[in-house]
């Protein structure tokens, strides 16, 4: 997919002039990640608009003591919208931005974004609609974390996971899990010894198998 064929997608388009369509083409950058590397930091807090064209992000808050949380995880033909924090009034916290998966990614820059605003309301509102959109994956997010056990969390995750893959296959370490989920290593392996046990999953060497949903599924309303 080009950058032409991507922009035609999205509902902004048609509400540009020619000449901030030439703009949003001559500008839109092209960008590769490969798994684990950072693609923003609080150092760094404003890139753009990403639209992601595989692979996975990971956007989490980091905390003094080195604690991250996890707020969402961007997949194939997501935006994120909190990469451009400058250009958006509404956004007054810094991310952190990761590839947890490579990843190929187109940008808008935060520059052409607030010129856009300043001149279109269709592009305006359309920024102002994914920023609500993506506060309301922060709010489940926080809830998981605040009101679901781990055990409960972990089943959330690997079932939403799996819905998002199309396969019981989940190609995680269990590392992975827990810096997913924002828990320690220890727990998560504690928990998933547990479901193994009960006959929940199956575990093999960079892998998590869903042997029974239902099962998953039931300790979500413990």
């Amino acid at each position: 997919m080009n950058t032409e064929e991507l922009m035609k997608m999205q509902p902004f388009w048609l509400h540009l002039t020619d000449t901030q369509k030439s703009l949003v083409l001559e500008n839109t950058i092209q960008l590769h990640f490969d798994s684990g590397t950072p693609i923003l930091t609080g150092h760094c807090n404003c890139l753009g608009l990403i639209f992601v064209l595989s692979g996975v992000l990971r956007v989490y808050l980091l905390a003094e003591d080195g604690r991250q949380i996890t707020i969402s995880r961007p997949h194939a033909a997501d935006n994120c919208v909190l990469s451009a924090s400058c250009a958006l009034s509404a956004i007054t916290f810094d991310v952190q931005i990761e590839a947890e998966e490579d990843c190929t990614l187109f940008v808008l820059p935060s520059w052409l974004l607030t010129e856009l605003m300043r001149v279109n309301v269709h592009m305006e509102a359309y920024l102002y609609r994914l920023t609500t959109e993506q506060f309301s994956l922060i709010m489940n997010s926080m809830e998981r974390m605040f009101f679901m056990t781990l055990e409960q969390r972990i089943a959330a995750f690997l079932i939403d996971e799996s819905a998002e893959r199309g396969t019981p296959s989940i190609p995680f370490t269990q590392e992975k899990l827990a810096t997913a989920i924002g828990s320690a290593r220890e727990a998560v392996s504690r928990v998933l010894k547990i479901f193994v046990k009960e006959g929940c999953v199956m575990l093999s060497r960079g892998c998590i198998q869903i042997l029974d949903k239902n099962a998953l599924y039931q300790k979500l309303s413990m």
